[in-house]
Parts: structure tokens; sequence; C-alpha cells
């Protein structure tokens, strides 16, 4: 990613709706939303370095939110006395003079499988990432220059629950000693019995995000380019909603499920972009909110009884 002088930290974007009157062409390109995680804006450290501490060998392949993977990573063989603790918050904590890290994860029992997962994989992340700021501050020191310390903040919060699926949005702030920080956004969809992850496209008849959701989206994200820079574009491209020309990067997007007015139903499903997906640094991230309306008639019929009433809140 290109490197841009400005303000570091997560802008929090309006939520944007589009209504279900969107008329669909046959011919749409069928367009996959995948939980792939963005490359991050760092430079990685020397291999031998990253070598030298074995914790960062365990967790090479670990990223924010486990990728979509159904299972978290495995616990230490032998308990880290360098590993967060929990603070009076409740979040796991832990700073010294390389890294300052925090995960926030909402309360609720110890042996729930979906706050055992978030738990573990943000333990999993702060492995790698403090053997990563410790090799970083030995090169810039080895180099004549002075190390500066890391800052990683992870949220995790609910965004819709039902009394059998559960959907959250994480949020990870990363700052690693370049030009700013950067924010990443990753949703986790799930049984709340058993902690099994559901992806968006297993609850499609077709398996593959619809024609319908495309569009809904890409009128969305108009919508709110409208709002903010006064232009529907995507680096002064024009944003295009069908076909093989179109470019709203839904492979680059997460998703999540919306909270409805009705009990025990989801609205719609929430999609959030990151900064630098359809916009510069400058514009910040994106969230868009599409009612269950615009896709029903997409849905499994097992997932087509639990979305009704209006969608109800913001992303």
């Amino acid at each position: 990613m290109t490197e841009e002088p400005k303000p570091e930290g997560k802008k929090v974007p309006p939520g944007a709706m589009i209504g279900a009157g969107v008329a669909i062409g046959a011919s749409l390109l069928t367009v996959f939303i995948t939980t792939s995680n963005h490359d991050k804006d760092e430079t990685p450290p020397p291999a031998e370095a990253a070598a030298a501490d074995p914790a960062d060998d365990q967790t090479a392949q670990v990223q924010f939110g486990q990728n979509g993977q159904t299972t978290p990573p495995p616990a230490p063989a032998t308990p880290d006395p360098g590993a967060p603790v929990a603070n009076a918050q409740g979040a796991l904590a832990f700073a010294d003079d390389t890294i300052s890290f925090s995960a926030a994860i909402p309360p609720g029992p110890e042996n729930d499988p979906i706050l055992t997962y978030l738990r573990t994989d943000a333990l999993a992340y702060f492995a790698k990432y403090k053997a990563d700021a410790r090799n970083d501050a030995e090169v810039r020191k080895s180099e004549g220059g002075v190390a500066i310390p890391w800052e990683v903040q992870i949220e995790w919060k609910y965004t819709a629950k039902t009394s059998d699926i559960v959907s959250l949005v994480g949020t990870a702030y990363e700052f690693t000693g370049g030009a700013h920080g950067m924010t990443y956004t990753d949703t986790h969809i799930a049984k709340a019995a058993t902690g099994e992850q559901i992806a968006i496209e297993s609850m499609l008849a077709s398996g593959a995000i619809s024609p319908a959701i495309v569009i809904g989206v890409c009128e969305a994200l108009k919508k709110v380019k409208l709002e903010r820079i006064g232009s529907a574009t995507i680096y002064d491209e024009p944003i295009v909603c069908a076909g093989a020309q179109t470019n709203i990067k839904l492979e680059e997007a997460k998703v999540g499920l919306a909270p409805s007015t009705e009990s025990n139903k989801f609205g719609g499903v929430f999609v959030y972009y990151d900064a630098y997906a359809v916009g510069s640094y400058a514009e910040g991230s994106y969230a868009l909110a599409l009612p269950h309306e615009i896709f029903m008639e997409d849905l499994r019929p097992e997932y087509k009884a639990r979305f009704g009433g209006k969608l109800a809140g913001e992303p």
C-alpha cells in the first residue's frame, strides 16, 4: 500500500442503507466475498531475526480473526509468563518497551465457545506481534537507530444475536513504526452452542454471493461516497455495479449480520471495507447496511426463517 501522511487511527463511517426496490439483471456478475485479511501495512522483519524467537515460528501465519478458519489456533504447549493478563475492564493487556497490546472481548461465560475462540485468537495474534516487535527493535538498534514501540489494539463486539446464531465485528488497530497506523476489520458469524463458524455464502441457496447483494452493496457504496467525498468513484474511477467491469471489490469486504426490530431475527447484513479497499487512506473505512428484503429470496429455506422485521441500528 502507498504510504500517505494522514492522521493515525480509525475513522468511524456512517452506515448506509439501500432500499429493497433494486432491479437486478440476470446477467450480473456473481462476486464472491471471502474472509481473507488485508496484507499488513508494515515491513516484515529479516528472516534470520524472525527465526530467533520460537514463538514467532509457531505463529508465523497468524492474522487477525484467523482468516475465517473454523477452529482457533492451538494453545501454547507451555504458558508464556509474558502473555497478556486481564485488566480491570476485562480486556487482555500487555506492555513493555517494544509493544503495547490490548484485546477487548465481550463479557460472557468462560466456557462460551465463541468467546474462547476470540481469546485464543487474540493470544496467538499477540505472540506473533510481540516477537516481530522485539525483532524490529533489535534491528533498529543494530543499525544505530532508536526502537519505536509498536501498538496493537483489538476490540470485538456483537452486531446481532438470535437464540442459535451470533455475529460479531472486530477491529484491530496496528502501529508498527511506519508513517501511520492502520485499522483492520474482521467479522465472525457462528453457532452459539458450538462456536462453529458460518460463512455468509453458506446461507445462500447458490452457495455464492447473489447478484442482488452485489448490486445492493454497490448502490449503498455509491450513496455513502456521494455523502462523504461528493463523488461516486473508487480512486477517481466511476463505480461500476454490474458486468465484468464491476469494481466494488467485494472480495475485500467483511460481512456480518445486522439486528432486527423483530425479536430473535436478523434484519439484514452489515458490510465493512477497510481504508484503501475502495478509496484512499484519507477517505477512511466504509460500513454499509443492507436490509434483508434485498436478498431474502436468495436465502436457503432454513435461513429465511431467521430473517425478519426491519434492519435496526448502524454498522
